[in-house]
């Protein structure tokens, strides 16, 4: 089984590394000793090995992630020395492949993929361009791979691994509009994300319909779903998520 190393251990390998390990994978995982206490705490609980420094993990690594922040990681990859038959995994957002390919020193083959923190509950929608049979396995232990063709659709797609973190801020606010004495928060919370699951379990069986197409199959005239629903457009409470997501399109166009 291939061996995959981890250069910057961040709240991303975590996730990341919680989510393969729970789908099966049981390949030897190396980090970097950067962030002490979270490498150790993989090394006690995951069954990873904490290498001496980065070029300890490219040396004994087929699969490399870089993991660092962005602004680090062009820096971080030109000290380092790689060999032809690995792969580079990015799962850095806004820094294009040919960008990262400046920073080797070998023609390897470059991977980027976007997990998000559901991948450590095997449900990430993980973005991964250009197809490797290998990553795709590896990220179907966290959920579910999804392929792209290009560059450009994983950089517009990339936009709703943001999107996603603010799907919870969206259910605390529904959660404490509903709470009350009949209905403590634990309650309301399970029935708000167990709402939001079931939701989004009828969209992806009903790929026949629009999401639009089927709330509006559900909030029909003299329905308290279409009242709701109605008050929502007229306080036009859908375009600032709009707005935001038109925000970081052109942010990622920029960084690009």
């Amino acid at each position: 089984m291939a061996t995959i190393g981890f250069i910057g251990v961040g709240e991303l390998a975590l996730y990341t590394i919680r989510g393969i390990r729970r789908g099966g994978y049981r390949g030897k995982i190396l980090l970097s000793p950067r962030n002490q206490e979270k490498a150790e705490y993989l090394k006690q609980n995951y069954d990873c090995q904490v290498q001496v420094d980065n070029q300890s993990v490219v040396s004994n690594c087929d699969y490399v992630f870089i993991a660092t922040r962005p602004a680090d990681c062009i820096e971080t990859l030109s000290a380092l020395e790689f060999k032809a038959q690995q792969v580079l995994i990015s799962v850095i957002a806004g820094v294009e492949i040919e960008t990262l390919r400046s920073a080797v020193d070998a023609q390897i083959d470059i991977v980027r993929a976007m997990p998000v923190s559901s991948a450590e509950a095997s449900a990430s929608p993980t973005l991964v361009y250009p197809a490797n049979p290998f990553v795709e396995a590896l990220f179907d232990n966290c959920g579910q791979s999804i392929v792209v063709d290009n560059e450009s659709v994983f950089e517009q797609g990339s936009v709703l691994a943001c999107v996603y973190s603010w799907f919870f801020a969206l259910y605390e606010e529904l959660i404490q509009a509903t709470r009350g004495p009949s209905l403590p928060p634990e309650l309301a919370a399970k029935l708000v994300m167990g709402m939001a699951m079931g939701a989004a379990e009828l969209a992806l069986l009903k790929t026949e319909q629009s999401p639009g197409q089927i709330a509006s199959n559900i909030a029909t005239e003299g329905t308290f779903s279409k009242m709701g629903l109605d008050l929502l457009r007229q306080e036009q409470a859908f375009e600032p998520w709009q707005q935001a997501c038109k925000l970081l399109k052109r942010q990622l166009a920029r960084d690009a």
